[in-house]
């Protein structure tokens, strides 16, 4: 119990301590950028093609042909003096030759041998194999074989590439004898594709330096990462270059930790250039707009354009005199469906379903009988939890009036149903045939319910709801009275005896054309809370979806 209780308290703190996470944290969320640029895909490869500046060393292997006068078709080797021996000709001095410089210098030394009708053709067939030290901030340093035209990059992914939280992307050295040949910025290749192609020679190192300045971005951009920078503090417009903002994209706030406390700065997009940035602070694009217009989908028995697209802002009595109804159309009630209420909504229903699922598996039983029971009911409970996960609600708003039609404002992506005019009755649920009747204002609830096979055997008697066109609800259940089939015959007679007058719930008439009948399902659980609590589920299905989930 003691291991449950350390598990729920971990859990707990997670959830409601995430809005306080430490910036060093969320930045170490982020990717760093290049991280993906290690994957393997580079050391699989050795380069094998000779760029015309490839510079020949020693230990490269040249096919030399001759054809005319003279015939010779050999593969030489550059030797240690950095000589290609030519049989009958004598050495040609190739170390630090370029790969495009080789056949002209090889015909001009032939020639001086044999002046007349010998061709000669030249083909670089094997560089140097050379072994590069990686060090530095690298996942495994070590010495790694390759070829002298392989690129720095094949070295740094044979080592594992770069170790992202530690090693720099900006600050890459390759030495030889000591000596810093030259220094790369990956960014380069990375934002503009720009590599150097110095070659490797046997014993050459390659050290990746310390991390420098980084600052972790995300929101309105387009990729969102840890970025590194050399200088501190870090100007706005070296952020911009390497930084894309969404066209959207109008500030950034910028949060900083300076002495163990925060801070926060907003900034206009036009004032990032002049704005400078300290290490370690984390930048988030945000798109600042007011709407100008509003977009409203039409649904249901209408004439007209599908969406409308009003000025904002606009209430709903201004899309109404837009509309083309149908012949068949019930405007009076008009339905309004918002994606926000409706995911209100579903986090309600959620929290629901999060405490009696929590009521469940901590529930206690005192005897092994009581454990049994507890353990088949808790079986059936969760997996109506789940069940009742997965249902979407519609997030309709009730209009009671006119009146409201001129106060409710609309937002973007409302959308707007017209029913459409019915003369029948719906009927569902826990009924024994669900089923649409033929709206009779003579007769009552009790005998629609009659006419769909009465309540099943799990029917709640006590919870019946009635659904109306405009998408309001009334309870036919008071929680007195049960109907029974002798309240049945006794509600037909009273209907007969009623003068055709409809029945009403307090000031309005309970059944409409249109109407639908819902019978809610009974709980069937031991203990009264949490039929209480599933009960109270039911209810927010049912009003939310309109539709009746059973257990």
């Amino acid at each position: 119990m003691l291991k449950s209780s350390s598990i729920l308290l971990s859990l707990f703190l997670a959830v409601n301590l995430g809005s306080a996470q430490p910036i060093a944290e969320q930045s170490r969320a982020l990717e760093v950028y290049g991280s993906d640029l290690f994957q393997g895909q580079f050391s699989r490869e050795t380069f094998t093609g000779f760029n015309p500046d490839y510079q020949l060393s020693i230990g490269d292997q040249v096919h030399l042909q001759l054809w005319g006068t003279q015939k010779f078709s050999e593969t030489l080797t550059i030797d240690t003096q950095g000589n290609l021996f030519i049989p009958e000709v004598g050495p040609l001095k190739v170390q630090g030759m370029r790969n495009a410089d080789l056949i002209p210098a090889l015909k001009q030394k032939v020639s001086e041998k044999f002046r007349n009708n010998v061709e000669i053709y030249a083909n670089l067939t094997t560089a140097q194999p050379v072994k590069v030290f990686v060090g530095g901030n690298v996942r495994y340093p070590g010495l790694y074989a390759g070829h002298a035209a392989d690129s720095l990059l094949y070295f740094l992914d044979r080592a594992g590439g770069i170790e992202s939280q530690s090693g720099s992307y900006l600050d890459i050295q390759h030495k030889r004898n000591g000596e810093v040949l030259r220094e790369v910025n990956l960014y380069d290749f990375l934002l503009k594709g720009d590599l150097s192609t110095r070659q490797f020679t046997d014993g050459d190192t390659l050290f990746v330096n310390r991390r420098k300045n980084v600052l972790a971005v995300s929101g309105a951009v387009h990729q969102s990462y840890q970025f590194e920078f050399s200088e501190n503090p870090i100007p706005g417009k070296q952020l911009l270059e390497v930084v894309h903002p969404l066209p959207n994209s109008t500030h950034i706030l910028v949060r900083s930790v300076k002495g163990g406390q925060s801070d926060s700065t907003y900034v206009a997009l036009k004032d990032i250039p002049q704005h400078q940035f300290a290490p370690g602070d984390t930048v988030t694009f945000i798109a600042e707009s007011q709407p100008k217009s509003i977009e409203v989908q039409i649904a249901g028995e209408h004439l007209g354009a599908s969406r409308l697209i009003l000025p904002y802002p606009s209430t709903l009595s201004d899309a109404i005199e837009l509309l083309e109804p149908g012949p068949l159309a019930n405007q009076p009630s008009i339905a309004i469906y918002r994606q926000s209420v409706a995911q209100r909504q579903r986090a309600m229903l959620a929290q629901s379903l999060d405490n009696l699922e929590r009521k469940i598996l901590t529930a206690r039983s005192a005897t092994a009988e009581e454990t049994e029971i507890r353990a088949n009911e808790a079986e059936m409970l969760l997996k109506f939890i789940d069940r009742a996960r997965d249902t979407q609600p519609k997030g309709q708003i009730i209009l009671s009036g006119k009146d409201e039609q001129t106060q409710i404002h609309l937002e973007d992506g409302d959308t707007l149903h017209l029913p459409k005019l019915s003369n029948l009755i719906l009927v569902h649920g826990e009924v024994l045939y669900p089923n649409a009747q033929v709206h009779n204002s003579r007769i009552s609830l009790h005998s629609y319910i009659e006419n769909a096979g009465g309540f099943s055997d799990n029917a709640d008697t006590k919870n019946i709801l009635i659904v109306h066109p405009d998408g309001s609800i009334d309870s036919a259940g008071n929680g007195k009275t049960r109907f029974s089939k002798l309240n049945f015959v006794q509600s037909r007679v009273q209907t007969l005896q009623s003068k055709a007058q409809p029945q009403k719930t307090g000031s309005r008439t309970m059944l409409q054309p249109g109407d639908e009948i819902l019978v809610l399902p009974k709980a069937n659980v031991k203990s009264l809370q949490i039929s209480k609590d599933v009960t109270q589920i039911l209810y927010q299905i049912a009003i939310a979806a309109k539709v009746v989930l059973d257990l």
